[in-house]
């Protein structure tokens, strides 16, 4: 059975497939901090890939280029200067009041205000990236962690093991309809913590490390979810025992739909590739994923930027490029993966089966000669 996996990269490996989120920050004097996510609007799947910190007047930036798994990096970034050379010629002028972030020799993230032109084109969401994981694509930001430094082995801290303790990394999945950031700390010692990326709604984190546990469990463990709803919820602290140990490398934190939160063991053996509905697991339960009408509006409204991007790729070509022939190549390639991804994601909004059988019809269509 096809995966939705296959989706993205399959027909849109270089363009992965993504909608409008809200954005709660864009500060002009430093609009690059931040998370930034692409979205398949097939399943729905909120997929993180990259953070963006400030270090000493440069950026550090870490990195999920598939979607998936832990944050892996750093990577050092820097603002792009008038007299800096770019490792690719320009598609479209880029307008002044526009910004980009050099990811060192992987791409750029630009900052496109108002739905300004970058050099490689304008974005409705604010931000748009030149990465050769994932091409150019619209990206959707919102804040780092609020309130405090974040815990854990990429930021603060204090906790040192013992020899008789083993660490086990962290993941959120929130299922409410609501943004959300969790942490959580150890009872005995509130310096073995670490903290899992805000969220939005219905949306999954990057695994974060390390909470630390005995490696012989000989009695049940008091731990403490610390958690805000955002943007402007109040810190608040949640008592529970984590459940029997195992040797599973993974807690998940499960932030239901109705606000109630539990934690449990993520176990070896069982994540499924798909459901019956076609729809990955995770510990037996789908991975959050927006209402099925919410799915559909935003598959519309990705067809719609789809296609508008694609008409301007056709207007330079009708036009010429003025470039070289590197850019000319770089044109011709975007319209054939555009024009192959609006076939698959207008087969697919016209099919009515589940969704792997409409996977497998709009696979087919776009592939057609």
């Amino acid at each position: 059975m096809k995966t939705s996996t296959a989706i993205a990269t399959g027909i849109a490996a270089v363009a992965a497939l993504c909608f409008a989120l809200p954005t709660l920050s864009r500060a002009a004097t430093n609009p690059f901090p931040g998370i930034y996510s692409i979205i398949d609007p097939v399943t729905g799947e909120t997929k993180d890939v990259l953070k963006v910190e400030s270090l000493l007047g440069e950026y550090v930036v870490l990195a999920r280029f598939g979607g998936h798994g832990p944050w892996t990096g750093p990577i050092y970034a820097k603002v792009m200067g008038n007299g800096d050379s770019y490792a690719s010629p320009p598609l479209f002028q880029q307008d002044r009041m526009v910004s980009a972030l050099s990811l060192d020799e992987i791409g750029y993230l630009y900052h496109t205000p108002g739905n300004s032109h970058s050099r490689v084109g304008p974005s409705d969401t604010g931000y748009i990236s030149n990465i050769a994981s994932f091409g150019i694509e619209p990206l959707y930001r919102r804040p780092l962690r609020a309130g405090h430094d974040e815990r854990g082995e990429r930021g603060r801290h204090a906790y040192t093991p013992g020899a008789g303790e083993r660490k086990v990394s962290v993941s959120t999945l929130n299922y409410s309809p609501r943004m959300v950031q969790v942490g959580i700390s150890s009872t005995s010692n509130p310096d073995n913590a670490v903290d899992t990326d805000p969220l939005n709604p219905h949306m999954s984190s990057a695994a974060s490390c390390c909470f630390h546990l005995p490696a012989q469990a000989a009695a049940p463990l008091q731990v403490k979810l610390e958690y805000r709803w955002l943007p402007k919820g109040r810190p608040e602290v949640l008592a529970m025992t984590l459940p029997a140990n195992s040797d599973a490398d993974e807690l998940l934190i499960l932030v239901q739909a109705d606000g109630s939160m539990s934690v449990e063991f993520r176990h070896p053996g069982k994540d499924l590739d798909l459901t019956p509905e076609g729809v990955k697991s995770i510990n037996g339960k789908p991975y959050p994923l927006p209402p099925a009408a919410e799915r559909r509006a935003r598959l519309t409204a990705e067809l719609v930027r789809r296609k508008r991007f694609l008409k301007d790729m056709y207007r330079l070509r009708d036009n010429g490029t003025g470039e070289s022939v590197e850019a000319a190549y770089q044109l011709r390639y975007l319209i054939d993966e555009y024009e192959k991804t609006i076939t698959y994601l207008e087969t697919f909004s016209a099919c009515a089966g589940s969704l792997a059988t409409c996977d497998k019809q709009a696979t087919a269509a776009a592939r057609a000669p």
